[in-house]
């Protein structure tokens, strides 16, 4: 639950944002969502989980991840969430076209660590009810769709002057 205010808090930021600046409009609206939610959520939130993977991998593995302790790809995972994070980071600099790289990084990862959690609860025996689907994808495959929802916005609206003046 603690994850989902995070990720409510930072949309809304991202709209007061955007609502107070005298440029305000659909497009603006979207991307300093979508800013706040990267740079926030998937940037700075996923790095302090990345510098916590580097230094006490286990915790990670077994408060997190749901593995056993001991394995050496939660370090790798751990700086796989640095990079990732801090391209994520850099859209409070840069934006345009660039937008796009960390939305599709992070929307394929909470996809698939939405895959991946359903996975491993079916193999550990726990039944795949509609509740357990319902939590999972809240907890984690929200955050792509909201990704891929919020950049779409903003391609729509930024895009519709230009397509007026070609008309």
């Amino acid at each position: 639950m603690m994850w989902q205010l995070i990720e409510l808090s930072l949309l809304g930021a991202g709209a007061v944002h955007a609502y107070v600046t005298p440029s305000r409009s659909p497009a603006r609206i979207a991307e300093m969502m979508l800013v706040y939610l990267l740079a926030g959520y998937c940037g700075v939130t996923m790095l302090a989980v990345g510098l916590v993977a580097v230094v006490n991998p286990d915790w990670v593995a077994v408060n997190m991840a749901q593995v056993p302790p001991g394995n050496a790809v939660m370090i790798w995972a751990g700086f796989l969430f640095i990079g990732l994070s801090l391209v994520s980071i850099m859209t409070i600099w840069l934006r345009g076209i660039f937008l796009i790289a960390p939305v599709v990084i992070w929307s394929i990862y909470w996809a698939g660590a939405t895959y991946a959690h359903l996975v491993a609860d079916r193999q550990n025996g726990h039944a795949l009810t509609s509740d357990v689907v319902f939590q999972t994808f809240v907890s984690h495959g929200l955050i792509a769709v909201i990704l891929l929802v919020l950049s779409g916005l903003l391609w729509r609206y930024s895009s519709m002057p230009r397509r007026e003046a070609m008309a």
